[in-house]
């Protein structure tokens, strides 16, 4: 039985140029868009090593997700490389029979800690060309897909002195430059404090996070995933939480 919203489908037989009665159309206005629509969504995640492990699923069984997350990603190399990216999802939509679903960026910082020693490494003009690089890159995403979550920047233990505040790490700073540069249009989910402990009446990076985090201080443990599972919005699971 078709839902109570299906439009009423007018199939009628349309005579080939050789006469022959084969093809049917279909008259009703909106069919094929309703058609469309019950086609399941393939979303998109856009990310580095840590978006690429956690896991990253769609609470509506039907969806799914195509993941191009990969290990040392960034900003600036998504900036570069999105025509492509976005040509292989939309290759792998029409593959699948399915339809543009939400695309999900998570570049958790490594643009702004230090390649080869791990240690915070920014500066105000840099931070500035992050912030155009990320709205170019959403509003690019949101020509194709019905919607944008950009997930926030983390510390990192390996590269932030013992103690030190939130505000004062280079994630925090990244993160008030996309929360207050990327479009309107776009979800922006902050994260990077919830991997820090008050300490001296102030969130601060400690040895007491450190289970939050691989041994590199780095990458997240499962309790580490676990802990920002219930920021990100309600119709996405991290498969890499500890629950």
């Amino acid at each position: 039985m078709l839902p109570k919203d299906s439009p009423i489908l007018k199939l009628r037989p349309r005579l080939d140029d050789d006469g022959t009665m084969n093809v049917l159309d279909i008259s009703e206005p909106g069919a094929t868009a309703w058609l469309e629509a019950q086609l399941p969504k393939l979303h998109l995640l856009l990310g580095d090593s840590v978006a690429r492990d956690c896991q990253l699923e769609s609470r509506i069984r039907r969806d799914e997700f195509f993941s191009l997350a990969r290990g040392g990603d960034s900003w600036s190399a998504l900036h570069r490389d999105l025509p492509d990216r976005l040509s292989e999802w939309v290759r792998e939509i029409s593959a699948r029979g399915s339809r543009p679903g939400s695309a999900v960026v998570w570049m958790t910082g490594n643009d702004i800690y230090n390649k080869y020693t791990g240690l915070a490494s920014f500066t105000e003009d840099g931070l500035i060309t992050l912030a155009e690089y990320a709205r170019d890159v959403t509003r690019a995403l949101l020509d194709v897909a019905e919607g944008v979550v950009v997930l926030g920047p983390l510390p990192r233990l390996d590269g932030e002195i013992n103690g030190a505040r939130w505000e004062q790490t280079s994630a925090f700073h990244l993160e008030r430059r996309l929360l207050h540069g990327l479009p309107d249009e776009a979800q922006f989910v902050p994260l990077g404090r919830q991997l820090t402990k008050k300490w001296a009446g102030r969130h601060s990076c400690i040895d007491d996070c450190a289970r939050w985090y691989a041994m590199d201080g780095v990458h997240l443990s499962a309790d580490g995933y676990a802990r920002l599972a219930d920021i990100i919005p309600i119709w996405l699971t991290m498969g890499a939480a500890a629950l």
